[in-house]
């Protein structure tokens, strides 16, 4: 692996560039990112209408906007997006570098940061929710953290560099901006979850020539717009995440000096020989 020769050029950028990029990365990986997807939000999207398919029915019986189901999908959603884009987030890490990716192996690692998604992304955040949704802008790039640098949970004998230390050192001091990015990326997420679930639903009835009632309308296509965004978001929090240690730590530059460090071993490893 060149970490030098990398997929996605290594610089910063601002976020308009990094939602446009985020389009590119998801076309040139489209044929892994679809299938991840699928794998990780088909459980969560059943699960949730199967849960809320209740509250949806009573909504449409005394109004034509169920905001009682909106407010709990998203909820549910906000919870779950951390896990259900797990994996793609675990493809992005190999693609960037050129490195083959491997279902096997990804479920490995899945399946080795699962405690801490579990602990941090899951049973934290939901408690931290109803305080201004403080974790979702405050630590963003917990997820990628957590996936793809796997600091341990606790520091041990020998003090290692635990994810909450780890989270801190990469997030403080950049809260306004990290802000900033949150409120665009919810604004058009918002636009294209309507622009998407509207289309859906007018091609579904232009061209299949299907009705779609209110209750399918909410119960399927709006779901399946939202977790398609959701999707895409996740691609653009990873370059989002790259950004912040080009940013914060130099990154670019210690992968130039580290890759640099290992030509000079090669020769010397020969020689030895």
């Amino acid at each position: 692996m060149q970490l030098d020769q990398t997929r996605i050029v290594i610089r910063e950028r601002r976020f308009g560039e990094i939602l446009g990029l985020a389009l590119q990365v998801t076309r040139a990986g489209i044929h892994w990112i679809a299938p991840l997807w699928l794998l990780g939000v088909s459980a969560f999207a059943v699960l949730n209408g199967f849960l809320l398919y209740p509250t949806l029915v009573d909504d449409l019986d005394f109004e034509e906007v169920p905001v009682r189901y909106g407010i709990l999908l998203l909820i549910l959603v906000a919870i779950e997006t951390p896990l259900a884009t797990a994996p793609i987030t675990l493809y992005l890490g190999k693609m960037t570098f050129n490195s083959p990716f491997q279902f096997r192996t990804m479920l490995v690692e899945l399946i080795r940061s699962l405690p801490q998604l579990l602990l941090y992304q899951v049973v934290l955040r939901t408690l931290l929710m109803p305080f201004l949704l403080l974790p979702y802008w405050l630590m963003p790039y917990l997820g990628e953290l957590i996936l793809l640098e796997r600091n341990p949970l606790t520091g041990g004998r020998h003090q290692r560099l635990t994810t909450n230390r780890r989270s801190r050192n990469l997030h403080s001091n950049n809260g306004a901006e990290l802000f900033g990015r949150w409120v665009t990326a919810v604004i058009v997420g918002g636009a294209l979850t309507l622009a998407l679930g509207f289309g859906i639903a007018i091609l579904v009835t232009q061209i299949g020539g299907i009705e779609v009632t209110p209750l399918i309308q909410f119960l399927v296509v709006g779901p399946l717009s939202l977790w398609v965004v959701v999707g895409w978001m996740a691609v653009v929090r990873f370059l989002s995440y790259l950004d912040l240690r080009i940013r914060r730590e130099g990154w670019e530059v210690e992968l130039l000096m580290r890759a640099e460090a290992s030509r000079l071993r090669r020769p010397s490893s020969l020689v030895s020989a």
